[in-house]
């Protein structure tokens, strides 16, 4: 196989990216909240805050009782009238990982090879702007939210055979949530470093593998109402990511359609730091540390064909995968208000939804003397607590 062919059908870079969408993956809530629709978190909230107030020794919390219960303790029924708010991250990683692995007719061959010339050497530089739509529904245990990124994804890799190619990405993104029921909103920031390799085992059959990092900062802002309690909270943590995948994709024929079967498997470890809130209300909140474990599958294929021009190619293709979660479980979250420490509550979060599907649809263009300009849209659905989409659009230059 020589360099025009293999430039041509993996498309230089068959790895475009795996992105920390905020923290987004295949993660769903990735900090400690609580739901101010959960009637029985309220309760729960209620109840801790009663018995609190049982015998309250420090004036801060004497001060925080009189607001919260105007009337006194004695005969106060258990009936929530909160607005907790939330102190938590959208967190979505959203995967643009697009292969374009395609046999063509030996007239089509002719052409990529002209269109993906070698003479300009053997490096790639890959630019990926991005955007994504998130939203997660209201559940008994958690409060729901919608949250918009944008991303810029700069990579550059290097071809050591027609066989190979190995390089790497730096990225910058931003996730801006707002949460259900004018709870509050979370705004995260995302730079990822990300190293992937490309193996042509066969004119047919390929494998990908990346090993990435991602370092978080996130900022929230709470809104509480509780009782004649009324204000607003914020904090702010960090985080990291340690991410890794390996897939494989295997090229057919059928008629002038291009069918390629594929199996991923992503893995993705999320450590955030405790943190503590700070505010006027009295109901500030301070949350320990967390971690979070995310091991996916996708099972699926991507049909694909190719149309010549004289100024080169445009390929257009369709994808179905069907995911499957097989850690991300739920979890006990412990938080303690800032005034009464070593006293605290434990809120359980949901478990996600163990499988959904990603849609995906795309095309790219392979300009005469090997430039690769490319769209991509992809959607998550079929999942009971969150749906997203997804584009990508960008640019292969190579020199």
């Amino acid at each position: 196989m020589n360099s025009g062919a293999f430039k041509s059908s993996v498309g230089r870079c068959a790895f475009i990216g795996k992105f920390s969408v905020a923290v987004v993956v295949l993660c769903v809530g990735l900090l400690p909240r609580y739901a101010s629709a959960a009637s029985t978190t309220d309760a729960q909230f209620y109840q801790y805050i009663h018995d609190i107030c049982l015998n309250p020794l420090d004036p801060k919390v004497l001060n925080m009782c009189v607001f919260a219960f105007p009337g006194g303790l004695g005969g106060s029924p258990i009936t929530p009238n909160a607005s907790l708010g939330v102190s938590s991250a959208s967190g979505e990683l959203l995967s643009t990982k697009k292969k374009r692995l395609r046999e063509l007719s030996d007239d089509e061959k002719k052409k990529s090879e002209k269109a993906a010339s070698a003479d300009g050497g053997g490096w790639g530089l890959l630019v990926t702007p991005q955007y994504s739509k998130v939203n997660r529904p209201e559940t008994d245990l958690e409060n729901g939210y919608q949250a918009d990124l944008t991303g810029l994804n700069v990579g550059l890799d290097y071809r050591f055979s027609d066989s190979f190619v190995f390089g790497g990405t730096i990225g910058r993104i931003k996730d801006n949530a707002t949460f259900l029921n004018n709870s509050g909103s979370l705004k995260t920031s995302n730079n990822s470093l990300t190293i992937y390799g490309t193996w042509l085992a066969s004119e047919r059959l390929s494998v990908d593998g990346y090993l990435g990092y991602n370092k978080l900062n996130l900022d929230s802002m709470r809104n509480v109402s509780f009782m004649t309690i009324f204000g607003t909270t914020t904090g702010s943590t960090t985080g990291k990511q340690l991410m890794g995948g390996l897939s494989t994709s295997y090229q057919m024929d059928a008629g002038r359609f291009n069918v390629s079967p594929f199996l991923n498997l992503d893995y993705i470890k999320t450590n955030f730091k405790g943190y503590e809130e700070t505010g006027t209300t009295l109901l500030e909140s301070r949350f320990s540390d967390r971690r979070v474990s995310s091991f996916t599958s996708s099972l699926g294929g991507r049909v694909s064909t190719s149309y010549g021009y004289g100024w080169g190619m445009l390929t257009p293709s369709a994808s179905l995968a069907a995911v499957h979660e097989f850690q991300n479980n739920s979890q006990q979250i412990y938080s303690e208000l800032v005034i009464t420490p070593g006293t605290g509550l434990s809120v359980k979060t949901d478990a996600p939804d163990r499988n959904y599907l990603n849609i995906g649809l795309g095309v790219t263009a392979t300009l005469n003397g090997g430039t690769q300009l490319f769209f991509d849209c992809e959607k998550r659905t079929q999942d009971r607590l969150l749906s997203s989409w997804a584009v990508s659009l960008g640019g292969l230059f190579e020199f």
